[in-house]
């Protein structure tokens, strides 16, 4: 257990935004965006709560929790999605906490060990461009985007981006085996999946994949979609697949080395209730998990968490597994 809070110096990517540095602050690890983070600052402070922010991307976070992990500097970590979360806590970085909202969470939103608790999510959808396709003619399916006529018109992303990771990952789910590992005709498909696409390693490359008019099919988080068709100036819908969409849910966990726990008890408590959730998701559009926090939400954040159904996905199962997934696609399909 450490004696004294400090943030280490990393690279330039990794950014710092806290409250005044105090030694019995509480320190948060995050990956969320710096305008996400300032606002929950803001709200904890006024709720009187004393809270650090060390933020940086997921993967980075994820190495320096794993690397901290004989000394941790971090009370709470939020905000990493499903996978990470789950690695995270399958190497003992987490201790166990049930927050005051957690009873109400939908199953799929906690996990069976009371650890790992969600508080919003993002669906990863199939969306198209009306205007060059019309709905008859649009995949029904994740396992549609195969056939023929849809060579070409969809863009697979760089398996580094996250995005990317969890639709592979939704695909290779629906070919498991009993012992939870992805059959030969899972491969199969993922190899077509392939070679039907558009394949692009860079956000240029796939900007202009679009641009020039091939891909019409676009597979990206919901606010990507919406952020693509302002920019591209595309008319788009969001296809409710057969067999569910994948979703992303992001997570918030006490660190197992704590010396604050009841202050990240307090704050955990704060942070996923049903005011700051409604709160958060009028000023960010995002979709709260938590039914009363989604009740309080805009309308238009109530239609979105109504457009898609989730994919069930055991994201403890899949997370030890994904790396060896991605490794065999980067080698063998790719």
């Amino acid at each position: 257990m450490h004696q004294i809070k400090r943030l280490l110096t990393l690279a330039a990517v990794l950014i710092a935004i806290t409250s005044p540095a105090l030694a019995n602050s509480l320190v948060v690890y995050s990956p969320q965006g710096e305008e996400n983070v300032q606002w929950i600052i803001d709200q904890a402070k006024a709720a009187g709560h004393d809270v650090q922010f060390l933020r940086a991307p997921g993967g980075e976070l994820f190495d320096r929790l794993v690397a901290e992990k004989n000394n941790p500097q971090a009370d709470v970590v939020l905000g990493m999605v499903d996978t990470s979360m789950a690695l995270l806590k399958m190497n003992g970085l987490f201790q166990p906490y049930t927050p005051v909202w957690a009873p109400d969470l939908p199953a799929q939103y906690k996990d069976k060990e009371g650890i790992v608790y969600k508080f919003w999510s993002t669906p990863v959808v199939i969306a198209y461009d009306s205007d060059k396709l019309a709905p008859e003619r649009a995949p029904k399916s994740w396992l549609d985007l195969t056939r023929g006529e849809y060579n070409g018109k969809y863009v697979i992303g760089n398996t580094a981006w996250q995005t990317t990771r969890v639709y592979l990952a939704g695909i290779l789910a629906r070919f498991l085996d009993d012992k939870g590992d992805v059959t030969q005709a899972g491969w199969n498909f993922l190899g077509a999946f392939y070679a039907n696409a558009i394949v692009v390693d860079d956000a240029d490359a796939r900007k202009e994949a679009f641009k020039s008019g091939g891909a019409i099919i676009n597979l990206n988080w919901f606010g990507g979609v919406t952020k693509d068709a302002k920019e591209l100036g595309m008319q788009v819908k969001v296809i409710d697949t057969e067999g569910g969409t994948p979703v992303i849910s992001e997570g918030v966990a006490i660190m197992a080395g704590t010396d604050q726990l009841e202050q990240a008890k307090a704050f955990v408590d704060w942070f996923g209730s049903a005011d700051v959730m409604a709160g958060y998701a009028k000023k960010f559009g995002q979709v709260p998990v938590l039914p009363a926090a989604l009740a309080k939400s805009p309308p238009e954040v109530q239609a979105n968490a109504e457009l898609v159904k989730a994919q069930p996905i055991d994201w403890d199962a899949i997370a030890p597994k994904l790396d060896g997934w991605l490794q065999k696609i980067e080698l063998e399909i790719r």
